[in-house]
This record gives C-alpha cells, structure tokens and sequence, in this order.
C-alpha cells in the first residue's frame, strides 16, 4: 500500500489482519513521491508558470461518465479564464468532449494511456509547472499537485460516475476529504493530507524496496499472479461471474463479453524504458488537425 495513514482505510481494520493479529499491509509511499524526489534531484522539475490546469473527472472504457462538459467548460472560462485542460485519454476519442474545451477557449493536453511508462512522469511535468489545479471531483491528481507545490481546488459541476448512482463514491469522497471542498481551501492543510495520502513518511530506502517487493530474487509466483490470475479475475468480474467490491466499479459489471474482450489488457503495464539522464516528457498536445502527439 502506499500510506500507512490514509483516511480511506486504516490497517487496523479487520479485513486487513491476519488470523494472528498482525497486519497484511506493508506501507512503502506512492510511486510518484519517488519520481518527484529523483526530479528534485536532478534538477529536472520544470519552472512554474502562471496558468491553471484541469482535470476533468473521467471514467475509462469499462466505466463511463456522465456530464456536461460543455457547462463545465463555460464555469472554467469563468472562473479562472483560458486554461489547459489534460483529458483522459478516453475522452480524447470523444469528439464532443473534445470540441466543448476547445470551442471555449482552451487548449487541451493529455498524459497519454496508463500503460505507458512516461504517463506519471507527463503528469508530474503538468503538476509542478502550473499555478494552480481543478478538478470537479476529488481524485488522487489533486493529491499529486498539492504535494507539487500547486495551488488546488474542487470547484464546478459533479459528474456522474457507472450506470449505478448508488455506487458513485462522490458523497463517500466529499466526506473523507472535505477540506478539498471548502471555497477557499487551506492549501497547507491540503498539502499536509496529500503528504499523508501518498505515504511521504513511509517511503523506502532503493534496499527496503527491492527486499519488500521481492525485487532482488526471481519469484514465478507473483509474475503468474499478475499475467494471469489477475486478468482471468477481471475478466469474472466485468462479466458479472463473481462479486465485485462495493464502489464505482460495480458499475462494470452486466457489460457484453464482447466489450471486455475489446479492452482485455488496459490495466497492464508496459516495460518501463531505459534512462541515461533524467528528463521530464512534455504532456501529449492536440494538434489544430486533431491529432495528439
């Protein structure tokens, strides 16, 4: 896990202990609070600027959002003027959602598709270069840019997450992190809880890790796990053969088989690539052609 102190669930709780007591979680801190370090490092981290930067709340080809972009576009034109605005790369294939950003004046970016490599290192480039983040839902990037020293905030229209409104954790998320929702939030506050969201104080040694994480010894175990356990899961999942835990993604379940088998592999990684020195990737730009490289 990556925090030991986490208002979402705490070790203690029942379902995270072992028959003798003790617990089945090992804290080691999120992976983009080692990548923002090694940035530091480095002296990569990118010059901030003025400007404000969006975050859309999306969904992903399993789960789909509901919204008006459009209404969310024109409160953001409003609110805090022409701005970048990084869209899912879901919603990058929807033309409407698209056009509701750049029709009101904004230019849209993307960290590309999670599989790949360079994804958290896009959003770390977009979090420390801009002033200032939104978002219309409390979502880990809001964590992200707080601990990259942004000025953060919730601000505009809900949107609506699965065909199951009663399984949206929006009210469960406005409840565990209120303090994101205030007018005009503390950002101290803000920047404390992400320290304690991302595990800052539970971050491992480049030894503690590799012993942790079994990194340091080959283990079939894990790698059959991962490769096939874990798909062969999700497929059951997504296909309504076994129970789901409760959350947004029970809206997944009663989808066609024939839509799962479009997607089988999203969730997977992409080896990570080789680095001779340390440099940031600039987000995914859309082209005036519509294209985004």
């Amino acid at each position: 896990m990556w925090t030991s102190t986490s208002r979402g669930y705490r070790h203690s709780d029942p379902e995270n202990l072992w028959p003798d007591g003790t617990t089945k979680l090992t804290a080691v801190g999120a992976p983009f609070a080692y990548l923002k370090d090694l940035a530091d490092k480095a002296g990569a981290l990118p010059l901030r600027r003025e400007g404000t930067l969006v975050l859309p709340m999306h969904g992903t080809a399993l789960v789909q959002v509901f919204g008006d972009h459009e209404g969310y576009a024109r409160d953001v034109l409003d609110r805090e003027g022409p701005s970048t605005v990084c869209l899912h790369i879901e919603d990058l294939e929807d033309r409407r959602v698209v056009e509701a950003w750049t029709a009101a004046g904004h230019s849209v970016v993307s960290a590309g598709e999670r599989r790949d490599p360079r994804f958290l290192a896009r959003i770390l480039s977009m979090m420390a270069s801009a002033n200032r983040v939104v978002s219309n839902r409390m979502a880990t990037a809001l964590l992200y840019a707080a601990h990259a020293g942004a000025e953060v905030a919730v601000e505009g229209p809900d949107f609506r997450l699965g065909s199951d409104t009663a399984a949206d954790p929006g009210t469960r998320m406005r409840e565990l992190w209120p303090e994101f929702y205030e007018p005009a939030p503390d950002q101290g506050v803000l920047a404390k809880i992400a320290r304690d969201e991302l595990g800052i104080g539970d971050m491992r040694s480049s030894s503690e890790l590799k012993e942790i994480l079994g990194w340091g010894r080959p283990s079939a175990g894990p790698y059959l796990d991962y490769w096939i356990g874990a798909p062969l899961e999700k497929t059951r999942a997504v296909l309504g053969m076994s129970k789901r835990p409760e959350g947004a993604h029970g809206g997944e379940a009663g989808l066609s088989p024939w839509h799962w088998l479009r997607h089988p592999a999203k969730h997977l990684p992409s080896p990570l690539p080789g680095l001779e020195d340390f440099r940031l990737p600039e987000p995914l730009r859309l082209t005036p052609a519509g294209a985004v490289e």
